[in-house]
């Protein structure tokens, strides 16, 4: 199974091209779970791209240092650069995607959506079934 779920922030402003079928490419800086030998966590930058509906979506919604937590498949390819080397790439082939906390307070979350409310329960001990 082909699945990757990320989350992180747009590195710069997303590129939509508008054609038979309208796409978005957007590079993701994803932080790290592990602090590297400095005691600071690195990031991976994790190329982008989305397809119609989604596209136009985060085109609008999204712009540079959004947070967004993305549901896709992992696509490799190459091709050959003009000078004839051989270029390996990975994108991320996003089929889901969800507004982050930052987005909501900014006010780039769709109207139609309504931020889901937080619901704190308190139980004792006793009420906890381990």
């Amino acid at each position: 199974m082909n699945q990757v779920q990320i989350t992180g922030r747009l590195t710069s402003e997303p590129t939509y091209r508008d054609g038979n079928t309208p796409s978005v490419n957007f590079t993701v800086a994803v932080q790290r779970n592990f602090k590297n030998k400095n005691g600071e966590y690195d990031a991976d930058f994790i190329r982008c791209s989305a397809f119609g509906q989604r596209a136009e979506t985060i085109t609008q919604y999204f712009h540079k240092g959004s947070w967004i937590g993305l549901t896709g498949s992992w696509r490799t390819g190459s091709y050959t650069d003009k000078q004839g080397n051989k270029v390996y790439t990975n994108d991320l082939s996003v089929f889901g995607f969800e507004f982050g906390p930052s987005n909501k307070k900014n006010g780039n979350q769709p109207s139609n959506q309504q931020p889901q409310e937080q619901q704190n329960i308190d139980l004792s001990d006793d009420e906890l079934p381990f």
